[in-house]
């Protein structure tokens, strides 16, 4: 054994070099010793007293077999006792897809009966009603088909021929599962109508493999004994997680059948195990092994302290820092590889905390600020038109005209400037619209004719502040000629994703521009303050308004989301942004739009 010296002059014993003294003291030599002087030492007898065991165990384990197939008997009846599964049963009593249709009511009835019966019942995989006209009710709404056929059902004919009784069904396929199983082993019955005796449907319980290997866990044989449980058939049921016999070995077997069941439970001995095991101890076999294993277990007491005391030490430090805490600091006790190890630990702890500090923060605040910056960036060349024209019509006298502008600059003001909501309703988003709408109404008269069609089923979806009317601005600005100009706002689902379009009928894009302007929606960073121009009210930047829109949607909800613009009309272009739907709940919180009313 070679020991080296640390910085702190402790000597040095590799973890290794534990182990193998700790596994010597209490498995080798204990086991070394027991194992020589058991092996010669062994009587007949044991097989003897196997076999009888071998009986009892049979037995018990047909009686818990029988109570278990009594319980789901029970539990297949239950249907007949229930007057909403019999009425529901009733109505899909015809043969044949046309009354197939299985409503709402009855789904919801039908999955509150039968999960209320696999309630706690972890041996079941799922309770299934089958009924005449095709349809499927079941505990596994997700991963059963809603219907099934004679193709699904090759075991339907077994349990028809017990006539209402209870049927065994050996292992099969079960196809009306989403993904086919194979060797399902399930109780079944015909469902009867009282009166009639008429067929109404098949109640079917699949078992997992822990259906009947949870009645046989409660007894086990010794060694290497097998178990298993045939079908009247024949056909083999369960075989334990031992598997099958070998053919080559030779078995000791004692079976019972049940009357009631017509199951049959088999014990399978090997014979080679009973005379490996038909040794007798002796007396002193077992003082060796009394004093081997005192030995085994005083060594393992004073090593095992050694071992795991640094390393429980180590593991609560380890759950400390999964929960965040990066300041936390494992003491290092020992000078071997536990030590090592511990000082590992704190070195990398530290430099964690240190990289998430100084990357994951920083670009989180990076992150933050480029939203704000593409938020919030706004110049007053609209302001100053604005102000131009209620200037123009003070001096007309407009007052009518001079008050609506007036007020619906204050709408435009209230929303940008005295509300941070990050996040707002599809309505008051909409009502901003309106308000700048009706300003660039009165400033280009008959020349802009707007429309929002956006259904009221979609007010109080969350949409980020601000996110429309750069849209609109850009089709005033660049869209208009000399005709009228009609604009329309639409809102759509596709899928879980809510698409706000925003059409025209202006000058449209020709290609140049058009590879241009993709050149610009896309680019992956925006353009500062400073390398661009002046642009009107709610615009972020000119020439840049759908860029910064769509860079707002991917830093917000991701990749498959933001900006996409359609040139293939004959006249105009329509713009459409698509993000996630997203609600917020009523209790919680007040509607947006009933907020900005107490404001006016």
């Amino acid at each position: 054994m070679t020991f080296r010296k640390m910085s702190n002059k402790s000597v040095y014993v590799p973890l290794r070099t534990k182990f193998i003294i700790l596994f010597c003291l209490l498995i080798t030599i204990p086991f070394l010793v027991i194992g020589t002087i058991s092996y010669k030492k062994y009587t007949a007898g044991v097989e003897r007293s196997t076999v009888e065991l071998s009986y009892q165990v049979v037995n018990q384990i047909n009686i818990n077999l029988e109570h278990y197939i009594k319980e789901l008997d029970r539990l297949t009846l239950m249907p007949l006792y229930d007057e909403d599964v019999m009425h529901i049963l009733q109505s899909h009593s015809g043969s044949g897809s046309a009354g197939a249709y299985l409503t709402t009511d009855e789904t919801l009835k039908m999955n509150l009966f039968i999960s209320s019966l696999a309630f706690d019942r972890g041996e079941i995989e799922s309770i299934l009603v089958f009924t005449n006209d095709g349809g499927i009710f079941s505990n596994l709404d997700q991963s059963v088909r809603k219907r099934w056929d004679r193709s699904m059902a090759e075991w339907m004919g077994a349990i028809e021929q017990e006539d209402g009784g209870l049927a065994i069904l050996p292992p099969h396929k079960a196809a009306y599962y989403a993904e086919a199983k194979q060797g399902i082993v399930s109780v079944a019955r015909v469902i009867r109508e009282p009166y009639t005796n008429a067929m109404l449907g098949i109640v079917k319980v699949d078992l997992t493999p822990r259906g009947f290997g949870s009645i046989v866990s409660t007894v086990r044989l010794s060694g290497s004994g097998l178990l298993q449980i045939t079908g009247k058939d024949g056909v083999v049921l369960y075989a334990g997680t031992e598997g099958l016999p070998d053919s080559r070995e030779s078995y000791i077997t004692a079976s019972a059948q049940s009357s009631y069941t017509g199951l049959k439970v088999t014990s399978l001995i090997p014979r080679t195990q009973l005379r490996e095991d038909a040794r007798e101890l002796t007396n002193s076999t077992l003082i060796v092994s009394i004093v081997a294993l005192m030995a085994a277990y005083a060594a393992a007491i004073l090593l095992s302290n050694r071992l795991i005391k640094p390393i429980a030490h180590l593991q609560s430090k380890m759950r400390q820092v999964k929960r965040g805490l990066f300041l936390e600091r494992a003491t290092v006790t020992t000078s071997d590889e536990i030590g090592q190890l511990t000082e590992g630990f704190n070195t990398m702890i530290g430099e964690i905390d240190r990289l998430v500090k100084e990357v994951y923060e920083t670009r989180l605040k990076e992150r933050e600020a480029e939203l704000l910056s593409l938020q919030s960036q706004i110049h007053p060349h609209f302001l100053y038109n604005t102000l131009e024209m209620v200037n123009m019509l003070a001096l007309q006298g407009s007052i009518r005209e001079l008050s609506g502008v007036v007020t619906s600059l204050g709408k435009l003001l209230r929303y940008t400037v005295g509300r941070q909501d990050p996040m707002v309703y599809v309505l008051d988003e909409v009502k901003f619209v309106e308000a700048y709408l009706k300003i660039q109404g009165m400033r280009l008269g008959d020349k802009l004719q707007a429309v929002i069609h956006i259904d009221s089923s979609f007010d109080y979806c969350l949409v980020p502040k601000l996110i429309l009317q750069p849209l609109i601005e850009n089709v005033i600005e660049h869209a208009m000629g000399p005709d009228v100009l009609h604009l329309a706002l639409t809102a759509s689902v596709d899928g879980d994703d809510l698409v706000l379009s925003v059409r025209d009928d202006g000058l449209g894009i020709s290609d140049g521009r058009m590879k241009e302007l993709e050149g610009q929606l896309y680019k992956s960073k925006s353009r500062s303050v400073a390398e661009t121009d002046q642009g009107g009210f709610g615009r972020i930047q000119k020439g840049f308004a759908l860029h910064n829109v769509h860079q707002r949607l991917r830093l917000l909800y991701g990749e498959p989301y933001g900006l996409r613009i359609n040139n293939s009309a004959e006249r105009g272009v329509t713009v459409s942004l698509r993000l996630p739907m997203n609600w917020e709940a009523w209790n919680n919180a007040e509607p947006a739009g009933e907020r900005q009313k107490e404001a006016q």
